[in-house]
C-alpha cells in the first residue's frame, strides 16, 4: 500500500532582517529630511525681508529634499493682470530678460488661473513653456505649485527635470505642503516693503515725503562734490489755499492737495531729472539734478501754468473758483559752500517774493531778495 503524500505548507519567505532595517533606515532620513527642510524654510522667512532672497534662498533649501535642476517662480502683479518673474534656476539663456506673462500663458499661467498644480511625467507631451516664453520643448519631468492664501494666489514655483518620472508622489506631496508656509513669506516680504515705501511716501499725494526729500538732497550735495554739476531746488506753494478750506471744508482742501501729486509729476521731467515732493501743508517741492537756473526756471513755469490751467474739482464744482500757484527756485552752483538748509530757505524766499508780487509767480533766488523778520534757525547755521 503506497504511503499518503505530505502536505508540504508553502509559507511566504521572509525578508532579511538587514533589508527591513535599511528600508527603515531611508524613511527615517526622508522625515528627517523633509522637517529639516519645514524648520529651514521657517527660519528663512523669520530672517528674510526682501522676496527676491527669501525665494532665492528658499530654493535652495529645497534642493536637498528634492532632486530638481530648473525652477522657476512667479507672483501675482498687483493689478492682477499677469505674473511677474522674480526667480530663475538655469532654465534662461545668457543676457535673456523674462518679462511679465499673462493668466493661462505657459505652466505658471495655467497654474495661476486654475488654482491648481501640475504635475509631469514626461513633459514632451505638454504644448506649452514650463519657465519662460520661448522656452525649448524637451523631454523630461515638471512640477508647478500654487503658491495661494485663504483668498486668492500670490504666486506659482515650479520645478523641472531633464529625465522622465524624475519626481515620485512624495515630492510632489511636501512641495504642496510645503507652498503654504512659502505663500505667508512672500506676503510676509510684501507688506514690508509696503510699509517702508509708506514711511517714504505721502499718502495723500503719492509724492515722496520731507524725509527722502532730505535723503536726495544730501546725494544731490555729494554727486555735485563728485562731478562738478549744478543743481536746482524748486519751492511751491498753493495760493490762498486757507480760503479754501475756510470756504468749502477740510475735505476739499484735501482734494486739491491730493490733485497735485499726478499734476506735478505730469508737468516735471520725472522720467530723467526731476523729482517730486509733498514738503508740507500745502507746499510742495521739486528736485532737479545736473539743471541750471535757466532750466528750472522753465520747469517751473512750466508747473505755475499747468496749475492754472488744471481742472481740478474744486474748479468744476466751482467754476468762478480760480486754483494757483506760487514758486521760488534756488541752484546750488559749482563750489558754493551753501548748506542744505540754506539752499532751501533761499527757494523759500522766492517763493514769498513771488506771493508779494501778485501770487502766480515765478521767482528765481538772488542775493537782493530777502524775508524780513526771518532769519536762519541757528542749526541751520554754518559751523
Amino acid at each position: 500500500m503506497p504511503k499518503p503524500k505530505k502536505t508540504v505548507k508553502r509559507t511566504a519567505q521572509k525578508k532579511p532582517a538587514a533589508t527591513l532595517v535599511r528600508d527603515y533606515k531611508t524613511l527615517f532620513y526622508r522625515k528627517l529630511t523633509e522637517t529639516h527642510l519645514f524648520y529651514e524654510v521657517g527660519r528663512i522667512i523669520a530672517s528674510e525681508l526682501e522676496s527676491s532672497e527669501l525665494i532665492h534662498k528658499i530654493i535652495t533649501s529645497i534642493g536637498k529634499a528634492v532632486t530638481f535642476e530648473n525652477a522657476s517662480v512667479y507672483i501675482v502683479k498687483k493689478d492682477l493682470t499677469g505674473l511677474e518673474p522674480i526667480y530663475f534656476r538655469n532654465p534662461l539663456p545668457a543676457a535673456k530678460k523674462v518679462e511679465s506673462i499673462y493668466f493661462d500663458n505657459g505652466a505658471p499661467g495655467e497654474i495661476a488661473a486654475s488654482g491648481e498644480p501640475l504635475f509631469l511625467d514626461d513633459t514632451a507631451v505638454y504644448e506649452s513653456f514650463l519657465h519662460h516664453p520661448e522656452e525649448t520643448q524637451e523631454q523630461g519631468s515638471y512640477i508647478g505649485i500654487p503658491l495661494k492664501n485663504e483668498n486668492r494666489i500670490v504666486g506659482v514655483m515650479g520645478f523641472s527635470h531633464h529625465k522622465p518620472k524624475a519626481f515620485r508622489v512624495e515630492d510632489f506631496d511636501l512641495l504642496r505642503t510645503l507652498s503654504h508656509l512659502i505663500s505667508a513669506g512672500i506676503e510676509k516680504s510684501e507688506l514690508f516693503k509696503k510699509t517702508l515705501e509708506l514711511a517714504r511716501v505721502d499718502e495723500l499725494t503719492s509724492l515722496l515725503n520731507y524725509r527722502v526729500l532730505l535723503e536726495k538732497l544730501d546725494e544731490e550735495v555729494r554727486r555735485q562734490v563728485r562731478t562738478g554739476r549744478e543743481f536746482s531746488f524748486v519751492m511751491i506753494d498753493i495760493d490762498d489755499f486757507k480760503r479754501v478750506n475756510d470756504r468749502y471744508g477740510h475735505l476739499e482742501g484735501s482734494r486739491l492737495i491730493a490733485q497735485m501729486g499726478p499734476l506735478l509729476r505730469e508737468a516735471c521731467r520725472t522720467g530723467s531729472t526731476d523729482t517730486c515732493f509733498r514738503y508740507g501743508g500745502e507746499e510742495f517741492s521739486i528736485l532737479l539734478a545736473e539743471t541750471s537756473s535757466e532750466e528750472a526756471l522753465a520747469v517751473a513755469e512750466r508747473v505755475r501754468k499747468s496749475v492754472e490751467e488744471y481742472p481740478f474739482t474744486l474748479k468744476v464744482s466751482h467754476p468762478f473758483e480760480v486754483v494757483t500757484v506760487s514758486l521760488g527756485v534756488s541752484t546750488m552752483r559749482e563750489g558754493s559752500p551753501k548748506t542744505i538748509p540754506e539752499l532751501i530757505h533761499e527757494s523759500d524766499v522766492a517763493l514769498y517774493r513771488s506771493k508779494a508780487m501778485g501770487k502766480n509767480k515765478v521767482t528765481v533766488y538772488s542775493e537782493t531778495l530777502t524775508m524780513p523778520g526771518v532769519k536762519l534757525d541757528a542749526e541751520h547755521n554754518r559751523p
